[in-house]
């Protein structure tokens, strides 16, 4: 936020107090499936970081170099300073040290773990194999305790569009075993509505809202175009939200750079927060266990108002209350009576557009269908079908359907399809086009701004550019000179 500190994140997930630095966590193993680089923010970690990659052979090395590397003073990124980026920030809003801007207190939401970052080479061939390698031989290890595995990208290499069933997807192979032994897993649910494909059921997943960085709970509101509805399974996703900006972390973006803070962000950020949160209620509540952490947090969630998403938000306190509640009742042999699976799932439609999602997915990854058939289907009733079908034409073969793009662009409502739509103009575009592009500077679709800031991009020395920008807030003021630059040509 720029020259505001939003609000400590473990306020506004509705801590009554700071997590406890040497508590929150303690004795619960978290694999975080991702890359880290070394940095001076993460040396407090000492024993309790692990880096885990697995080789291509599936054998696997634990790496302990990283904190002592982290320790050197001539660290500086080198060229490789982005890569592992994302699981540092992810790292550092779970475990980060207290500091304090403003009178108020930051601090990680479960610093007293165990965290074993697990690189398996994602998004290259043989990914799942490794990966489940990788996570059973984490298990495997005495003392780590694993409890929670925070999974921010399930689907892998995987289309994100064609839908399937769950089972078929590599992650959700490899994770089985864990699963199996009752090991919650803590995943993302997308940034955007452009793909279809969502979690499992077996999979605590994660959305997010916009909390304006503030605890005030009457502040908050929904995110523009936050994916949520049914998976190839007909499971309503996702469980629960959790804020998705402005998370605060220690500055990490050198080493050598001294900083107040940096952000973390997206449905990755929101996942990291529950899986803190779980770890917190693990350590704190012993006798927890994933189904009962699950209805727990998300029994004692509320609504954003005016949201058609049906998850509710996160409300920590709420859910310590019911806990300790509950514990005084029952004392010191409180066990909450277990509950199957099954009563987590929001009810399993077999929703006609479900089925012939999946469907229409397979005809097309089998190629069966004519240009003129996926055309019929991008005016069906279903966005799921819409959606498919327009990321099946791709880009417009000629004139006459680049117009086509144009028009149902402007006409369609659902977001992800808006998104494809945009993307395939993108394609081919010329600079004659940028009138019809700078209106869509404000749009509320990430994507369609994406697409404006890319095509603007392309001519970089005629045309004013346009800065990405996933702050509601920031839309219209990251496009003010590019609509003005448009009326001055008009």
């Amino acid at each position: 936020m720029e020259n505001i500190i939003p609000d400590p994140t473990w306020a506004r997930l509705g801590f009554p107090e700071p997590p406890e630095f040497e508590n929150s966590g303690q004795h619960i193993g978290v694999i975080i499936i991702d890359q880290i680089r070394p940095h001076p923010a993460i040396r407090h970690l000492g024993e309790r970081l692990k880096y885990i990659t697995v080789n291509h052979d599936l054998s696997v090395q634990c790496n302990d170099d990283i904190v002592a590397q982290s320790g050197s003073s001539s660290f500086s990124g080198g060229e490789d300073a982005e890569l592992g980026v994302h699981g540092l920030k992810t790292v550092l809003a779970l475990s980060h040290e207290p500091f304090e801007i403003n009178g108020e207190t930051h601090i990680g939401i479960s610093p007293a773990a165990y965290f074993i970052v697990l690189d398996h080479g994602a998004f290259m061939e043989g990914e799942g194999e490794r990966l489940k390698a990788g996570v059973d031989w984490i298990l495997e290890q005495q003392g780590w305790n694993i409890r929670i595995i925070l999974c921010t990208g399930w689907h892998a290499s995987d289309n994100l569009v064609l839908l399937k069933k769950s089972h078929e997807y590599s992650t959700v192979q490899a994770l089985q075993s864990a699963v199996k032994q009752g090991v919650l897993v803590v995943c993302s649910n997308g940034n955007t509505r452009l793909g279809n494909i969502m979690p499992p059921i077996d999979y605590f997943t994660v959305g997010g809202y916009h909390d304006r960085g503030t605890k005030n709970r009457h502040m908050h509101i929904p995110y523009p175009d936050e994916p949520f509805g049914r998976n190839g399974d007909g499971h309503f996703r996702p469980d629960i939200l959790a804020p998705r900006l402005h998370l605060t972390v220690p500055f990490c973006e050198s080493a050598t750079t001294v900083g107040e803070v940096s952000y973390f962000g997206g449905t990755s950020g929101s996942a990291t927060l529950i899986a803190g949160v779980a770890a917190y209620l693990f350590s704190k509540y012993p006798q927890l266990d994933a189904v009962e952490l699950r209805r727990i947090l998300v029994g004692n969630a509320d609504l954003v108002v005016d949201h058609e998403n049906s998850a509710p938000r996160i409300n920590v306190g709420r859910a310590v209350n019911t806990l300790d509640s509950s514990l005084q009742t029952k004392g010191k042999n409180y066990h909450e009576p277990r509950i199957k699976s099954d009563h987590l799932k929001f009810s399993i439609i077999t929703m006609n557009e479900i089925e012939r999602g999946v469907e229409f997915s397979r005809f097309i990854r089998q190629a069966e269908l004519s240009r003129m058939e996926l055309w019929a289907h991008s005016a069906d009733p279903s966005s799921i079908i819409r959606k498919i079908a327009v990321h099946a034409l791709g880009k417009p073969k000629d004139a006459e359907e680049r117009d086509m793009f144009w028009e149902l662009l402007s006409k369609e409502q659902e977001g992800g399809v808006r998104g494809w739509y945009a993307y395939g103009l993108l394609q081919d575009s010329d600079e004659l086009e940028v009138f019809f592009w700078i209106p869509y500077a404000t749009d509320s679709n990430w994507a369609v701004r994406w697409c404006v800031s890319e095509y603007l991009n392309k001519y970089e020395e005629r045309f004013p550019q346009l800065e990405k920008t996933d702050v509601p807030e920031q839309i219209h003021e990251k496009a003010e000179h590019i609509l003005q630059w448009l009326s001055l040509q008009q």
